[in-house]
């Protein structure tokens, strides 16, 4: 089962490679980013042009442009880049396809899902850009966002 759609996990690693660069810094062009992080520059450019028309990203034509992060890595959550990319709510939907699945009317797995989803929700909500920058400083291992050769 995934959690994230393929947009929003190529997104969230795109928006994490351009922290891990940002202060200001200068603007990275997709293909580039697409190149270091080994996803299709197509789809990319898609997602970064989707990202800066919600205002997540600048995005500058030309000799010297590219994208970049609008506002710092600590204001930027992964709920927000799930809103942008995936219409994101806090409305779950019957893990079982239920299509009534409620307190009254639930599903086997009802509670389970209930909790399940709204501590991922949660954590999406109070995850930020930053805090994903502070994960890699300290596990130098993991490589992400950059993923390992097959």
């Amino acid at each position: 089962m995934r959690a994230f759609s393929k947009s929003s996990e190529y997104a969230i690693r795109a928006l994490t490679r351009l922290a891990q660069k940002a202060d200001g810094g200068p603007y990275q062009l997709a293909r580039e980013l697409a190149d270091d992080l080994g996803i299709p520059a197509p789809f990319l450019g898609k997602i970064l042009q989707s990202l800066a028309s919600a205002g997540l990203l600048e995005s500058q034509r030309g000799r010297r442009g590219g994208f970049r992060l609008a506002a710092p890595a600590e204001s930027i959550s992964l709920m927000r880049i799930l809103e942008v990319l995936d219409n994101a709510n806090e409305e779950r939907e019957c893990i079982l396809g239920q299509a009534d699945c409620t307190d009254e009317r639930a599903c086997p797995l009802h509670e389970f899902w209930k909790q399940t989803s709204e501590d991922f929700l949660g954590r999406v909500r109070h995850t930020s850009l930053s805090d994903l920058i502070l994960f890699c400083e300290r596990n130098p291992n993991s490589e992400y966002p950059v993923p390992r050769p097959a």
